[in-house]
């Protein structure tokens, strides 16, 4: 079974599910359009640490990452990148 992660800042304080940035307001790409109503997610626990840090220079706090299963189907954008519709948290990894 594949493992998925997402990175973020612990300023969020997200209930068990991932949201989209449509419903959350949260979006780190301000210039994104496309995908406002997707959360992403990785398979790469790198990417998810550079996303997390990412997310830290927007919004402030520490990086997390969270182990995630996508909540329905899922499809591969880029490379390492997936989106769904939302995420369950599965755990949190600790440093």
């Amino acid at each position: 079974m594949r493992t998925f992660y997402h990175g973020t800042t612990d300023v969020f304080k997200i209930n068990r599910v991932l949201l989209p940035p449509v419903i959350t307001d949260n979006k780190r790409e301000e210039w994104r359009k496309k995908y406002t109503d997707k959360v992403f997610f990785t398979d790469s626990l790198l990417s998810a640490s550079m996303y997390a840090k990412k997310a830290c220079k927007k919004y402030g706090g520490n990086p997390i990452v969270y182990i995630v299963k996508p909540i329905g189907q899922y499809f591969n954008t880029v490379n390492t990148e997936y989106i769904a519709d939302k995420a369950l948290i599965v755990s949190k990894l600790t440093k």
